[in-house]
This record gives structure tokens, sequence and C-alpha cells, in this order.
């Protein structure tokens, strides 16, 4: 009888330990944090903090371009893009996360600056999709932007 007295606490804390462990580990990722990390990369334009952000099976859909996988998206999306965009700002109409995926879309703004050309204001719909890598990391596996207008920057 001692034994079983003694018994049913130990499973009982075992059992409380287990169910901690197991729900610490389904928090999900900070959207906003996330979406801060990739839009710092764009506005300081560093392409490479803007890469590391990216999965390596990512797709991004931008306007009529489909770009498939990190080495087309670094060649013919970022290298370009990182050039001439700054000042993006974005707006979450919908945003959630669990502990494998998260997502954030809504609309955007940013200054398009082509060379020898006035500055553009262009806004926009975006989504914004990661995914938790086998290292932990969280990764963009989808970005969509769909640029709805593009006006001179009249002052």
């Amino acid at each position: 009888m001692k034994q079983l007295a003694l018994f049913y606490p130990l499973v009982t804390i075992i059992g409380c330990s287990q169910t901690t462990e197991t729900n610490s580990s389904a928090t999900p990722v900070d959207v906003d944090s996330l979406t801060s990390t990739f839009l710092a990369g764009w506005n300081n334009k560093d392409s490479a903090a803007i890469i590391k952000t990216i999965a390596d099976n990512a797709i991004v859909m931008n306007d009529s371009l489909i770009h498939n996988g990190h080495l087309a998206i670094a060649n013919n999306w970022v290298s370009g893009g990182v050039k001439v965009l700054s000042n993006i700002k974005t707006s979450a109409v919908i945003k959630d996360s669990d502990n494998k995926i998260a997502y954030d879309g809504g609309t955007y703004t940013s200054d398009l600056t082509p060379p020898g050309r006035p500055v553009l204001k262009e806004k926009g719909n975006y989504n914004l999709v990661w995914t938790k890598q086998q290292t932990g990391d969280w990764k963009l596996t989808l970005i969509h932007i769909e640029d709805i207008t593009r006006m001179p920057d009249i002052k």
C-alpha cells in the first residue's frame, strides 16, 4: 500500500511534465517578427538577408511571373528588385500560425525607383506563407505579390 501511495504522485508529476513539454513545442511563431525580418532585408537593400528568409523550394508569384526555387528567386527576383524597391510597408488583413505553418496577407505600399526615372508609388496585395523547416528555422515557401497601381511621386 505504501508503494502505491508513492506511485500515484510520481505518475502525476511525470504526466504534468510531459504535458508541459508538448504544449511548449506547439507554440506558434510570431508572424509579425517573420514579416519584419523579410521587409528589413528589402528596405536595407540586403539581398543576403532576403535570401536567408526564403526556403530552397519556395515559389514567388509576382504579377505575371513565377519563380521556382531558391536560385531562380535570387537571380531573377531579388537581385533586380533590391536595386529599385524601398520603403516597403505592409498592412496585414489576415495572419495566423501554428507550430508548422504561418501566413500573413494584406496590402502593401512601396517606392519603385527605376534607374534615371522618378520614384513611383506602388501598392498592391501580398500573401506570405512560411513553413517550419527540419532545421527548426522558419522560411518563406510562398510569396505572392500583386501590384494594383503605380503612381508618380508628385510633390
